[in-house]
Formats: structure tokens, C-alpha cells, sequence
């Protein structure tokens, strides 16, 4: 169970100006996630709020890697680093 809001997160920009990175839940409800402020750079802007949208796909990719790194971890002990790396980083995000 996650301690952080379900994804599927999307963006909206609904006035111009802030991107808004949002989850819908229970149907119809929608709960804003951040909200990511203009940028001199309106791409920039853009692929922050990507990223900030794509966030809890990438956590479940690197809890798939953990799950994979661990298993063959015993072959290669130089992996044991990368592992407490990859725990500390899935336990900060609230995962468990």
C-alpha cells in the first residue's frame, strides 16, 4: 500500500500559466497532485510536469528492477550498493 496519491496522474492546464499534474479518484473526483508554475522556457515547464505526471510509473519501474537486481544479487555482489540505493529511494517515496 502506498502512502502517496494512486496514479494514474495526468496534467491539465486549464487557464494558461500553471500546469497542473492531477489523479482522478472514486469516478468523477479529481485531486490536484502539484502544480508546476510557469518557466521562462514554456517546454521546460512542460516536461517538469511530465515527469512530475509519469512519477508513479517510474516508481513501480524501479520496484521491478529492485525485484529483478535482488534476484541475481548473490551472482554479483557489486549490485549490494545499487539495492540499498534503490530500497532507500523506493521507502522515500512512500512505497512499501
Amino acid at each position: 500500500m502506498s502512502r502517496h496519491t494512486p496514479g494514474p496522474f495526468f496534467t491539465s492546464c486549464p487557464h494558461g500559466g500553471t500546469i497542473y499534474v492531477e489523479a482522478r479518484l472514486r469516478g468523477s473526483t479529481i485531486q490536484e497532485v502539484c502544480a508546476v508554475g510557469p518557466t521562462e522556457n514554456p517546454e521546460q515547464q512542460e516536461f517538469n510536469a511530465q515527469l512530475f505526471a509519469k512519477a508513479p510509473q517510474l516508481l513501480l519501474a524501479l520496484i521491478d528492477a529492485h525485484s529483478i537486481l535482488k534476484g541475481i544479487a548473490g551472482e554479483l555482489p557489486s549490485l549490494k550498493e545499487r539495492l540499498i540505493a534503490y530500497e532507500n529511494l523506493i521507502a522515500n517515496a512512500g512505497a512499501e
